[in-house]
């Protein structure tokens, strides 16, 4: 099992170096760091105020999703798990989307499983949004939409590629769904026939399953529709917003004429390259911001390069910074918190 998380970590890292090569393969390197250094460094606060808000209107989200109001966890232990998460994806990919849960879950006495399921849910609706996104991007915002084969590599203005697409999504989520129901169902017949240790176990597995499913389905719960789709749309306009303030730290704006309209085509496909198994998108997202500034906009790819390079790392840096911070303030309050329950029951 360890040797297997060993590969897993290694075939993450060898991707996003080969993301790096192809993205700086056809760039001189001085011409990169001439650019990063004739930059507004200034626009990096409001950069890093944009992206801090935005994970935290992840977590105000995710709050929603949590129905025993008695365990729902404060909004600053939601925010360390949010911050928390991105910094374990950094060494270990998809990690961090189990992390955040597990951290949560201790310290409100919840079901780890059960806070994965509102996890699920919440990369359901973000892929919902992201999907709506990209639909009214290819549709009123590409001039040309055949240029997005070539960034991409298939061609996704074609109509049988657009059904191949909707279909296999569609076909994941019923297998997914029967794959549970009929581990729930398995378990529980194995439960009725066994006795001892082992129903024990069973019964254990299968509760854990329940309580996975009660988290996937918290959306049945939501009683505030209206604010819970508010948040999921400000999440992407804080998104586009970081694009956007990004080309006014390299004066894009002026020489490119790059305005909010190119920022949210930036932010798909940002988004696409994200979901590519690279250590903090390490590579990937260099790539694909690059090539589609390039080809979209004409950008030269060093300008592009240092672009991708000075967002993605001050991203990083905001993480590595905030979420030991965070993990610190949101210990201490925690025994604030203990203390006052024992001295009120005392």
């Amino acid at each position: 099992m360890q040797n297997k998380k060993i590969l897993k970590v290694l075939g993450s890292v060898a991707l996003g170096a080969l993301f790096i090569w192809l993205a700086f393969r056809s760039v001189e390197f001085s011409e990169v760091v001439e650019s990063a250094r004739n930059m507004s460094w200034w626009w990096l606060l409001p950069f890093t105020a944009a992206t801090l808000f935005a994970h935290y209107v992840r977590a105000l989200r995710w709050e929603m999703l949590f129905t025993n109001k008695e365990r729902t966890p404060p909004k600053i232990t939601l925010f360390t798990g949010v911050m928390f998460g991105y910094l374990v994806n950094i060494p270990l990919p998809r990690v961090g989307e189990v992390a955040r849960p597990v951290y949560v879950a201790r310290q409100v006495g919840e079901s780890n499983s059960k806070i994965i399921g509102t996890i699920v849910l919440e990369r359901v609706v973000d892929l919902l949004g992201m999907l709506l996104l990209m639909a009214f991007v290819v549709v009123f915002l590409i001039a040309d939409p055949q240029v997005l084969s070539r960034l991409f590599g298939i061609d996704i203005t074609n109509q049988e590629t657009q059904i191949n697409m909707i279909l296999s999504l569609l076909k994941f989520g019923v297998i997914a769904v029967a794959a549970l129901a009929l581990l729930y169902w398995g378990f529980k017949k194995a439960a009725e026939k066994t006795e001892g240790k082992i129903a024990e176990i069973v019964i254990k597995i299968q509760k854990i399953i329940r309580t996975f499913v009660d988290g996937l389905l918290a959306i049945r719960e939501l009683k505030n529709w209206p604010l819970f789709i508010f948040y999921s749309a400000l999440i992407w306009v804080l998104y586009i917003s970081m694009t956007y303030i990004g080309f006014w730290m390299f004066d894009m704006q002026t020489v490119y004429d790059l305005g909010i309209q190119e920022a949210v085509v930036l932010t798909v496909v940002s988004a696409v390259g994200l979901t590519i198994p690279t250590p903090g998108g390490i590579g990937s997202y260099h790539l694909f911001i690059t090539k589609s500034l390039f080809i979209f906009y004409g950008v030269p790819e060093a300008t592009g390069l240092a672009y991708a390079t000075i967002s993605h790392a001050a991203t990083l840096v905001l993480i590595f910074i905030t979420s030991p911070s965070l993990l610190a303030i949101d210990k201490f309050l925690g025994m604030k918190r203990e203390a006052n329950t024992i001295s009120q029951e005392a």
